[in-house]
């Protein structure tokens, strides 16, 4: 799993899901974005790239 994709409570109106990365076995702190299709997000610890499509795929699935 690398990316982790949470859901927030549907009883709101600002509700929305929050990407995170899962690097080296931790989830990291920070919400990612889903990045534009030209620019992957590449983590400067792990090296590994995620494009636009696995942020679709975690969400579609929960993580990937």
């Amino acid at each position: 799993m690398v990316l982790l994709y949470e859901n927030d409570p549907l009883d709101t109106e600002e509700a929305r899901g929050h990407f995170y990365h899962v690097c080296r076995g931790r989830v990291e702190v920070v919400e990612l974005s889903v990045p534009p299709a030209d620019k992957p997000y590449e983590c400067p610890t792990c090296g590994i790239e995620l494009e636009t499509e696995d942020f679709w795929v975690a969400q579609l699935k929960g993580s990937v």
